[in-house]
């Protein structure tokens, strides 16, 4: 019969050569260490860890409310000249002729993608 052996997360930090000679102290509210107790019990770690990781880990970009709003303005932009699109090929389809609107349709397109192209531009450059 094998033996189950319980497997344990190291909570501690493995050691470092020469040590970790920097020391910081961080005062937190009653409500943020017990917040942060809980964080750093179900990750496993002690809190000084969770602290050090969440400020040496890459974070996300963070985006503006006004650029989040034109992309969720353009992604229905989007969608709304993809169905455009999609009644116009059925038309084209089913008559073998291109209808007057679909140059509009198209340059609707380019416009978009050329509004995306700055967008994204705009927020690398953050």
């Amino acid at each position: 019969m094998s033996e189950d052996k319980p497997v344990w997360r190291r909570s501690r930090q493995s050691n470092a050569p020469g040590g970790r000679t920097h020391r910081h102290v961080v005062k937190l509210t009653t409500e943020q260490e017990l917040a942060a107790q809980a964080r750093a019990k179900v990750s496993g770690v002690t809190v000084a860890r969770l602290l050090a990781d969440s400020a040496l880990s890459q974070q996300r970009a963070l985006i503006a409310h006004e650029d989040l709003a034109q992309l969720f303005a353009l992604t229905n932009h989007v969608a709304a000249v993809g169905r455009n699109l999609n009644q116009l090929a059925k038309a084209a389809n089913a008559t073998g002729e291109l209808e007057p609107e679909t140059a509009a349709a198209v340059e609707s397109v380019m416009r978009l993608f050329d509004r995306l192209h700055t967008i994204r531009v705009e927020l690398a450059g953050r």
